[in-house]
C-alpha cells in the first residue's frame, strides 16, 4: 500500500469519513412494506438517515416505489430516488409502468430494474422449490407459490437477441430518461441488454455482477465500462451470504482496479431486517476496501460523483 493511500484511509477513519458519507448516495436499497421483511418504510428511513447521507434509491421487487416517495412530504434533505422492478408483481416488461412512475418523479430520474426474482437466471439459482423461500419471510401465515407454477422471464431469445417487449421497455425508458439496472439476469442476458441500452444513450448500471448467481466475468465488466456502463458492487456479499469466502476483499478491491474507478457504484443493496441501514452499510463498505488500499479519492468518486453523474445533477 502506497504511503498516499495509507494517509487517505487514515483520514477517512476520522472525521473525513463522516463529511464524505453526507455527500454520498445509495442507489441500490430495500424499503418496506413489502412481501419480504423490510427494516424501514420509507417515513422511518427518513427519520434514521437525515443527515447521514445524501440520497437512496428505493427498490422493491414488488411495487413501484415513487408513490411512497410523494407521499412523503418533508423527506428531510434526503434525495429519494423512486424505482420500477418488472417482475410479474408488475407485469414483468410493463412500459405503462414504467411511464407512470418516470412521469410521477418530481426530480430525479427513476431507475428501472430488469426482472429480479422472476428473472429465469434467479429462478435457476435460487435452489428453493418456490418463488420467495418461506424461510425469507419467516411469516406462519405466508403462502409461497411453487416456481414451477411460473413461467420465467427471459430477456433474450434463442439466438441470444432481446426479445420484442424488451426493446419496447428500453425505448419508453429512453423517452423518459430512465436508468437502467440490469437486475438478476444472466450475465449474458445483463451483456446484450446493456449494450442495447447504451446504443439508446440510457444511463446503464450492472447488478452486482460479482455475485454468484450471476458471476459476470471481469474481462466483460471492463469492456462493458469501456463503453459507458456503470458497474455496481454491493455491501450485501458480505452480509448475508451463507458463504462470505466467495467474495474475498482482495478480489473486489482487484476489481475497482481493474475496471477504473470512473465506471464503478458502491451501493448496500440492505434493507433487510438484520442488516444495517444504508448510511451504516456505505461506512461499513468503504471500511472493508479502505483497509484493502483503496483511498479517498477512490471512494469519492464511486460514492459522491459517480452517482450524481447517473443521476444527472
Amino acid at each position: 500500500m502506497s504511503f498516499a493511500n495509507q494517509f487517505m484511509r487514515w483520514n477517512m477513519e476520522d472525521k473525513g469519513l463522516d463529511s464524505l458519507l453526507k455527500e454520498s448516495y445509495d442507489l441500490h436499497f430495500h424499503i418496506g412494506p413489502d412481501i419480504l421483511p423490510r427494516k424501514h418504510t420509507v417515513e422511518d428511513l427518513v427519520k434514521a438517515e437525515e443527515g447521514r447521507i445524501k440520497g437512496i434509491a428505493l427498490k422493491s421487487h414488488s411495487f413501484p416505489t415513487i408513490a411512497l416517495i410523494n407521499g412523503i412530504e418533508d423527506h428531510m434533505g434526503l434525495d429519494l430516488v423512486g424505482s420500477v422492478t418488472l417482475n410479474y408483481f408488475m407485469g414483468g416488461f410493463n412500459e405503462s409502468a414504467i411511464y407512470a412512475s418516470s412521469v410521477m418523479s418530481r426530480d430525479l430520474p427513476i431507475i428501472v430494474w430488469f426482472p429480479t426474482v422472476h428473472a429465469e437466471n434467479h429462478l435457476i439459482q435460487n435452489k428453493s422449490d418456490y418463488e420467495i423461500p418461506p424461510e425469507w419471510v419467516k411469516d406462519p401465515s405466508f403462502k409461497p407459490r411453487p416456481k414451477t407454477d411460473l413461467k420465467a422471464i427471459k430477456v433474450t431469445n434463442w439466438a441470444g437477441k432481446l426479445i420484442r417487449k424488451a426493446n419496447n421497455c428500453l425505448n419508453t425508458m429512453a423517452e423518459n430518461e430512465c436508468i437502467l439496472a440490469t437486475g438478476h439476469v444472466s450475465w449474458r442476458e445483463a451483456e446484450r441488454l446493456a449494450e442495447e441500452a447504451l446504443d439508446r444513450g440510457i444511463t446503464t448500471i450492472i447488478t452486482h455482477p460479482m455475485q454468484r448467481d450471476i458471476a459476470m466475468p471481469l474481462e466483460k465488466q471492463v469492456e462493458l465500462a469501456g463503453k459507458g456502463a456503470y458497474i455496481e458492487y454491493c455491501y450485501i456479499m458480505y452480509l448475508d451470504r451463507d458463504n462470505p469466502g466467495d467474495y474475498p476483499v482482495e478480489e473486489q478491491v482487484n476489481a475497482v482496479e481493474e475496471i477504473g474507478t470512473d465506471n464503478v457504484v458502491l451501493t448496500s443493496d440492505a434493507g433487510q431486517n438484520k442488516n444495517p441501514g444504508a448510511s451504516q452499510s456505505m461506512r461499513d463498505f468503504v471500511k472493508l476496501l479502505g483497509d484493502k488500499g483503496l483511498g479517498e479519492k477512490d471512494f469519492r468518486r464511486m460514492i459522491v460523483e459517480n452517482p450524481r453523474k447517473i443521476l444527472g445533477l
